[in-house]
């Protein structure tokens, strides 16, 4: 049975990318005292200075399955339907060169449950829906302007999506399960760029675009941070997007976007 618009029917209609609130809290609480042991001397431009940031992102998730259905999944009913969820982004620089690895993981799992009758017999129904997905970044970058107020680097290199829908419906006796799943790695290049502004803020943007598994994959993001004495606090928004064609049997297509927030931490 075709569903052409999955919404409050799927994962109760307001689901989207988060971390539940006691592993948010303990997360959090396990990098801010991790963070109180790193010495906080200044790097020299010569030596290897590594971050990491890990990031609460509020998306919104649009999908067209391999059969046409339309997904969507909503920011809001999260610590209901979500399983786990990792979102980290770990990067290292020195002199000139950089490097960058963001990584992404979901797992959301719904189920309901629906008692009625037909032709005066009891009918008792169950749907369960389950998303398992991982996206993963890998770029590598060259500063090409540098002037201590601009930052400007030059990106190149690799995207990893795979994507996992599972359904499974009873109807009193009768069982009927469908899974379907895909994986795709891209070539992507780009470029991202700081903007200093006094007292401790700047800007950050990134976009690149690439293509390879995929027919198109690109992303967007921008964020304004703020230097505190043991991490920086980042708030922006970002948009990642896929057009697999018909080469993946689980999506078409693919576009995740939304606010996020989060902290990092330099090594």
């Amino acid at each position: 049975m075709k569903n052409r618009y999955i919404k409050q029917k799927t994962l109760k209609g307001h689901t989207g990318m988060a971390l539940r609130k006691p592993l948010l809290l303990s997360v959090f609480a396990l990098f801010f005292l991790g963070a109180a042991s790193v010495s906080a001397q200044e790097k020299t431009a010569d030596e290897w200075q590594f971050d990491a940031t890990i990031y609460l992102w509020g998306s919104t998730i649009n999908q067209t399955t391999g059969t046409g259905d339309k997904v969507l999944i909503n920011f809001g009913t999260i610590l209901k339907n979500l399983d786990f969820a990792g979102m980290a982004t770990f990067g290292a620089r020195k002199n000139k060169f950089s490097m960058l690895t963001d990584v992404i993981y979901l797992d959301l799992s719904d189920s309901q449950r629906h008692k009625g009758e037909f032709l005066g017999y009891p009918v008792t129904g169950k749907l369960e829906i389950g998303l398992t997905s991982w996206v993963l970044n890998f770029v590598g970058g060259y500063n090409i302007f540098d002037n201590g107020k601009d930052i400007f680097d030059i990106m190149a290199g690799a995207r990893y999506v795979d994507v996992k829908l599972d359904s499974t419906f009873k109807l009193n006796d009768l069982k009927r399960k469908n899974s379907a799943q895909g994986d795709v790695w891209d070539g992507v290049i780009g470029f991202k760029g700081r903007h200093n502004y006094p007292d401790g803020y700047y800007l950050n943007y990134y976009a690149d675009v690439g293509g390879g598994g995929s027919s198109l994959t690109w992303q967007a993001a921008a964020n304004f941070s703020y230097d505190y004495k043991k991490f920086t606090g980042i708030v922006g928004y970002r948009y990642l997007s896929w057009d697999f064609g018909k080469d993946t049997p689980a999506v078409d297509d693919m576009k995740i976007h939304g606010p996020y927030i989060g902290v990092k931490f330099k090594f």
